[in-house]
Parts: C-alpha cells; sequence; structure tokens
C-alpha cells in the first residue's frame, strides 16, 4: 500500500507548477523559506461495527495555486483511505467465514497523519496506516509525502541526499545510533548501499529524519526507527 500511494503521488505532483520563491537548496529552505499559504485540512472517517473499528484523518490540502492539482492530491488520500478500509473489512469478512461461532473481534483500523514541514516551497507529510487482525499485536506502516511544491515534484531520497558523501554522513549517523544501542538492533553496523530507492523520511526544519519500518532494523518492540540527519 506504501508504494502505491507514493506511486500515485509521483504521478499528481509531475505536471504541477505552483509559484513559491526557491531558495538554493532544500536544506537550506527546510530552515529559511517562509511559511506556505497551503493550508493542510483534516478529513475524518470512522466506521463501528461488530466485526471491526476504524477511525481516520487523512489531509486535504486548501490554498494551493494549482486548483487541478489540488483535487488530484485530495481525491488520492481519499482513494488511499478507501483501499485501506477496503482491505480490512475484506480480512475481517474472511475470518468470520472461517469461524462464525469463534471470531477473535472486534479488528481494528487506524490511520492518521502529521504535517512535518509546510515552508519554504517544501511540503512534507508523514501517514501512519495501523491495522490489528487478531494475533499477539497489530502493525503499523507509513507512508512519507516529500514534494517540491515549486515545480510540482516528489523528492526522492537520494535527491535530497544526492551525493556519496552525503549517504556517507547519513549512514555514519545510523552507525553511531547502533552503537549507543547495540541491543536494540539486528546488525552490527550500517552501510550506504543499505539505503533503497524508496527509502522512507521526512523533512523538518532543523534537516531530515531517515526512517526505517517494523523488523527493518530493530525487534517489533523498538517501533520505527529514526535517524535525524542535520544540514551539511
Amino acid at each position: 500500500m506504501a508504494t502505491a500511494l507514493w506511486f500515485l503521488v509521483v504521478l499528481l505532483v509531475a505536471g504541477a507548477r505552483v509559484e513559491v520563491a526557491a531558495a538554493n537548496s532544500y536544506w537550506q529552505r527546510m530552515g529559511e523559506g517562509f511559511p506556505n499559504s497551503i493550508l493542510v485540512h483534516e478529513y475524518v472517517y470512522e466506521y463501528r461495527g461488530p466485526e471491526l473499528e476504524i477511525t481516520a484523518r487523512i489531509p486535504q490540502l486548501a490554498g494551493v495555486d494549482s486548483a487541478l492539482w489540488q483535487a488530484e492530491f485530495n481525491e488520492s488520500m481519499h482513494h488511499h483511505l478507501e483501499a485501506y478500509v477496503a482491505e480490512l473489512k475484506d480480512v475481517a469478512a474472511e475470518v468470520l467465514g472461517f469461524d462464525e461461532e469463534h471470531p477473535r473481534f472486534p479488528y481494528e483500523g487506524i490511520m492518521d497523519f502529521e504535517v512535518k514541514l509546510n515552508r519554504g516551497g517544501l511540503l512534507s507529510i508523514a501517514i501512519v496506516n495501523y491495522s490489528y487482525t487478531g494475533g499477539a499485536h497489530g502493525m503499523t506502516y507509513y507512508d512519507y509525502i516529500n514534494v517540491d511544491l515549486t515545480v510540482g515534484h516528489h523528492i526522492s531520497f537520494h535527491e535530497l541526499l544526492d551525493s556519496e558523501a552525503e549517504l556517507n554522513r547519513a549512514a555514519e549517523i545510523v552507525n553511531a545510533k547502533i552503537s549507543e544501542q547495540p541491543d536494540h538492533f539486528f546488525v552490527d553496523s550500517f552501510t550506504p548501499s543499505e539505503f533503497h530507492e524508496e527509502q522512507g523520511f521526512y523533512l523538518q526544519d532543523t534537516g531530515a529524519v531517515i526512517c526505517f519500518g517494523l523488523y527493518e532494523l530493530a525487534p517489533y518492540a523498538y517501533g520505527i526507527s529514526e535517524f535525524a540527519v542535520p544540514a551539511p
């Protein structure tokens, strides 16, 4: 689901053009850019049934210069929510069909978001998707939307860290945290080659935060692994 959302946002922003004064680099714009005029509202969805409970908030933009792009972005968030709800309802219905007498209900779904950055022509949003469908615990996944509004472009991980030196710098930060808490991680060391094309990250005014999902670098109990990378 995360990959599908990322791909959809890429398509939406590919042709957009939003007029915002650009600074020299993403890093400068994170910390020094003016606040964007774009507003991020919420759309709330709730479902309550004997077999499933869902509470969701998704971002909805207002004030984008391109009305078409804004409408397509907002619609894409609704499609993402619809797919999430449909998946959970299908799982609950399938389990109920197998065991009508002793189903482990209710299942639960929570979707929420946080605006990480909205300035300097940059927009960064983290969307959390949590689901519990039986077992010892639920699962949490994040989608990260990072957009350069000045050119209508999805910012990829390797565009932000666009040199070998920058990738090495980020890997050193990951390694430093692993060294501080060796019992928390599956690995003893981390190399730049282990960053992947769809590497999760979000932007802040102080820099970027690189994210790894559950079980990628650490056991479930330690949650999402995050590593703050300050501006160079």
